[in-house]
């Protein structure tokens, strides 16, 4: 009996002990899981910061292609340990790996860590480069904007690669080495500027003159064919001094287009009059002549047919000339005219307006009670005022709308 009683004391103590140990042991399970929790959030909150920070990172390249390769490898291994334990947020604090004994959120922020030196040794690298090399940034960015390798690839590809070790000298320090190089990728730049307007604006009319060569047009007519070629030479020279005068680019462009068509269609004329028998010669001839009636008729009603065509011309582009300047001195004339109309009545009406002051005043100095007293002292004083019957019907159009003469 006292054997039984002995076991049930031990008993109970175990029972004792084992409940005082099981109370801690739930309170450092839930801390565990708290604080599980808590770093999960934390490595969920430095993904998405650098996952919306690296978006359009890729314009870093160029200043340190070796350093951006780096911060992109160590994002992507950051991102990919952060996908293993997204979903089972107890997996942050196990072992990466049977041969380390760093858990998976160690590993996550060690990438972090890499991922945020680079990016900074690339932001200083990009205030250097943006400083040193800015007219090379800034000529290749125009090359860019004028489709440079779509015309001249080759040369592009060769211009970039110069462009990349710019900065390559600067990565190193090489500064002073990076302004020397750079004043050679400059001319080399500039020249394929030119190339590349010339290409543009150029091109398609030698290739126009080319299809007027293979009709014979430089046969026909020489002189109009020289003409274009001479415009062509000029636009030339006008691009290798000035590539970025686009409006005076495109006038010459113009020109060059209508000495094109001037060739073409004198070419024509010339071919279809080697074409025609010497008996249609004189027919040919009398029709040039009556079109030359018809303006002549049309102008002042005179025949010139008495005279040489040349003189006929002549005559024509004086009497031209002379209508041209009777118009501009009659439309000149007439605003004159109308600006003088206006003026008078301007005139008339201050007139009219002074006359009724004159007329106020002798009647208050004669019977100053037959205005208010009020105003009779303002008058009397000087800075009274006075209501001018003047009808609004006298006043010009113009003038009723505030506008005067002058403007």
């Amino acid at each position: 009996m006292k054997q039984f009683g002995k076991a049930a004391c031990i008993i109970c103590l175990a029972a004792l002990l084992s409940a005082c140990q099981s109370t801690p042991e739930g309170g450092e399970g839930v801390s565990s899981q708290i604080h599980t929790e808590n770093l999960f959030q934390g490595a969920l909150k430095a993904h998405q910061i650098w996952l919306k920070k690296l978006e359009g990172t890729e314009q870093l390249k160029v200043y340190s292609p070796d350093k951006y390769a780096l911060m992109m490898s160590s994002w992507e291994k950051a991102d990919s340990i952060f996908q293993e334990f997204k979903d089972s947020p107890e997996m942050a604090s196990k072992s990466y790996s049977l041969f380390s004994s760093s858990t998976y959120l160690d590993r996550f922020y060690e990438e972090v860590i890499v991922l945020e030196q680079t990016l900074k040794e690339l932001e200083h690298l990009k205030r250097v480069a943006d400083d040193v090399l800015e007219p090379a940034i800034t000529q290749l960015d125009y090359l860019n904007s004028i489709d440079a390798r779509q015309y001249y690839r080759s040369e592009y590809v060769r211009l970039t690669r110069f462009y990349a070790k710019l900065f390559r000298l600067v990565e190193n320090s090489e500064l002073s080495d990076a302004k020397e190089e750079q004043e050679e990728f400059l001319e080399r730049a500039h020249s394929l500027e030119i190339r590349t307007i010339k290409k543009i604006y150029i091109s398609p009319q030698e290739d126009a003159l080319r299809k007027l060569r293979r009709e014979d047009v430089k046969y026909y007519a020489p002189v109009s064919y020289a003409r274009v070629e001479a415009e062509i030479l000029k636009s030339k020279e006008l691009i290798e001094r000035a590539p970025r005068a686009f409006d005076d680019i495109k006038r010459i462009v113009s020109e060059i287009q209508f000495e094109l068509a001037h060739a073409k269609h004198i070419a024509l004329e010339v071919k279809a009059l080697r074409d025609r028998s010497k008996d249609e010669y004189e027919n040919f001839i009398l029709d040039i002549e009556t079109k030359l009636l018809q303006i002549s008729m049309a102008l002042n009603g005179s025949d010139l047919r008495d005279q040489s065509l040349k003189k006929q011309a002549e005559q024509i582009k004086g009497e031209v000339t002379n209508a041209s300047q009777l118009y501009a001195a009659s439309q000149k004339a007439g605003g004159v005219q109308k600006d003088d109309e206006q003026l008078a009545a301007l005139t008339a009406l201050v007139t009219a307006q002074q006359k009724q002051i004159k007329q106020l005043k002798a009647r208050l100095m004669g019977n100053p009670d037959s205005l208010p007293a009020a105003n009779a002292e303002q008058l009397a004083a000087g800075t009274g005022s006075l209501e001018l019957n003047t009808s609004t019907e006298d006043v010009p159009e113009r003038l009723k709308s505030g506008r005067t003469v002058s403007q």
